[in-house]
């Protein structure tokens, strides 16, 4: 069964090391790179290699480029496809002896399921790195061609291989058979070639056990979501969002021990149970809301929650010295440990569900840069709520949470933090970039009973969950369809002329049933809400990014956002 992860893919070659994280995906080992300290143009400018942006090509491969700029921990990169707006980010599904389809969902392929539940995630959560999905059918995998190993090997090793000096020789090395776990992540030696993914079916949809079609799909769905996640939350980690870029931790690539579990004492970048229990956690979350869009199919989220708080109670019933910081380095139960924690600091506080789904890996970079060795700690406490106004240190965390796990019966505790389904699945993911389909940008709104009591009858649904939050370019113009008897406005205050705001109406043309909008590209109006003026309580937010004007004038006009990722 799915769950144990190999945290690194080793090759070894003679006096080369090529490390591909399989799983956990942050981090990775030695690598020939070097830059010119200050970033100038005495290095040749580089060509770029793959200016079409196509599938299984590097955009760079014996050259690692130099900084834009840098600091005194991090070196800041803007590499040839950041010209690409976040939403249009690449994502290329490579198959390799297609996989099978399956019947009791009427024979949907699961290739096609990957490609949905990455799309869903990508929109749900954003996306800010290209990524190269590797789907292998071989099932089981000894049966795989050799042509199709090589082809296979050649095209992952094409994109993931360390850039620099070493480049061309690992390339021509690469042997990842056989391909031990499913695994994604983006890694700070292979960063300018993006992201990865890879899914080998003999390992997920594909393995022998499963009890039902119903656990096969609710487990196949799980895993393809938490290696999105593990691609989301590694991205996240290196970028700065001040300057756009691309920050690679100098450290990682003279000193390539900080990242081994084996000999390090504390965390490089995220503590092992957040690592892998986030991407338990956004897993769980993540494939429950796309199965809730897909009829005919259903998961059972709460079970899946619960699963990993029976083996973490289990564990610290049986182990009375046993700690949560057990497993900031390495350790199976630290996926159940981490999932159970997170579901945790949730019934402590609702805020603490974006922290868990996005704000602690976007608040890594800062404060690693701001002190170097601890972003781990500090983005906890930057990023986590203790109640209301407080937030919590992460090791009066970790003491809080190894004291209650044994404070009680499982039945109890399990009740005390238990979400119910709906609430899994309609809880608001504030996401990290524009989570809109491209253009034309048609979004279409329905009205249903609530699922989620918070006040009110009806709620605005959109993409099936409850008062979605979106977020959309600035200059962008987006269409919006609403049902007859609920009119869908736009106001800066929340629930508009309920909440005593008023209706904003610059640049908007109104239709029979539709409201089209080119949202404002003005600092002053970083967020919009959408409400039904005829009852409360219905609506919810847009953040608007990629603002270029810094008046309070709205620009107008599609392509108000410019042409570089924002953020």
């Amino acid at each position: 069964m799915y769950g144990v992860c190999m945290n690194m893919k080793i090759i070894s070659l003679v006096s080369i090391l090529f490390l591909i994280v399989s799983c956990g995906g942050g981090g990775g080992g030695s690598s020939s790179y070097s830059s010119n300290s200050s970033g100038s143009s005495s290095t040749p400018t580089l060509e770029n290699l793959n200016s079409g942006n196509a599938c299984k090509k590097a955009w760079y491969t014996t050259t690692f480029p130099n900084p834009t700029s840098q600091n005194a921990v991090f070196s800041k990169h803007t590499f040839f496809w950041q010209s690409i707006s976040f939403q249009a980010m690449p994502v290329c599904i490579n198959t390799y002896e297609v996989t099978d389809s399956i019947s009791s969902v009427g024979g949907v392929s699961w290739t096609d399921y990957t490609t949905e539940i990455i799309d869903y995630s990508k929109r749900t959560l954003g996306q800010i790195v290209p990524l190269n999905v590797f789907i292998l059918g071989a099932n089981p995998q000894n049966t795989v061609l050799d042509s199709e190993k090589a082809t296979y090997n050649t095209d992952f090793a094409t994109v993931q291989a360390p850039v620099g000096s070493n480049y061309s020789t690992a390339l021509a090395n690469y042997d990842g058979f056989p391909i031990e776990s499913a695994g994604g992540g983006y890694s700070h030696e292979a960063a300018p070639n993006g992201a990865d993914i890879q899914i080998p079916q003999s390992l997920v949809w594909g393995q022998s056990g499963f009890a039902s079609d119903e656990e096969q799909i609710q487990q196949s769905f799980k895993v393809i979501a938490h290696e999105y996640f593990h691609v989301y939350q590694n991205s996240l980690k290196f970028y700065d969002d001040t300057t756009k870029t691309i920050a690679l931790p100098k450290a990682w690539f003279s000193n390539p021990s900080l990242l081994d579990p084996t000999s390090a004492s504390t965390p490089a970048y995220f503590p092992w149970w957040i690592e892998e229990g986030g991407a338990e956690f956004g897993g769980i979350v993540l494939s429950a809301k796309y199965a809730n869009t897909k009829a005919g199919i259903t998961v059972d989220p709460v079970q899946q929650f619960q699963d990993h708080f029976n083996t973490a109670f289990d564990h610290f019933a049986a182990n009375a010295g046993a700690s949560l910081s057990d497993f900031n380095l390495s350790g199976n139960v630290g996926y159940s440990a981490g999932a159970a924690a997170l579901l945790y600091l949730w019934y402590k506080e609702e805020k603490n569900f974006n922290a868990a789904m996005s704000k602690y890996y976007t608040d890594w970079y800062p404060a690693e840069a701001a002190s170097p060795g601890n972003g781990w700690q500090d983005a906890f406490q930057d990023a986590f709520w203790k109640n209301g106004s407080e937030y919590y240190t992460l090791s009066e965390f970790v003491s809080e949470f190894n004291t209650w796990i044994r404070s009680g019966s499982k039945a109890d505790l399990w009740n005390t933090i238990a979400k119910t389904s709906d609430q899994i699945i309609h809880t608001n993911i504030i996401p990290t970039t524009p989570n809109t389909y491209p253009l034309p940008y048609d979004i279409e709104v329905t009205a249903a009973a609530k699922v989620i009591d918070n006040g009110g009858v009806n709620k605005y649904f959109i993409d099936g969950i409850q008062q979605k939050s979106l977020v959309v370019k600035a200059g962008q113009s987006y269409k919006f369809s609403y049902p007859a008897g609920h009119p869908f406005k736009f106001s800066t205050t929340s629930d508009g002329t309920h909440g005593g705001g008023s209706e904003y109406t610059t640049n908007i043309s109104v239709g029979t049933n539709e409201i089209t909008i080119v949202m404002p590209n003005s600092s002053s109006i970083p967020r919009l809400y959408y409400y039904c003026s005829a009852h409360p309580g219905m609506g919810g937010l847009i953040d608007i990014v990629e603002i270029t004007s810094s008046g309070s004038s709205n620009s107008g006009g599609v392509g108000g956002g410019g042409s570089g990722p924002g953020y």
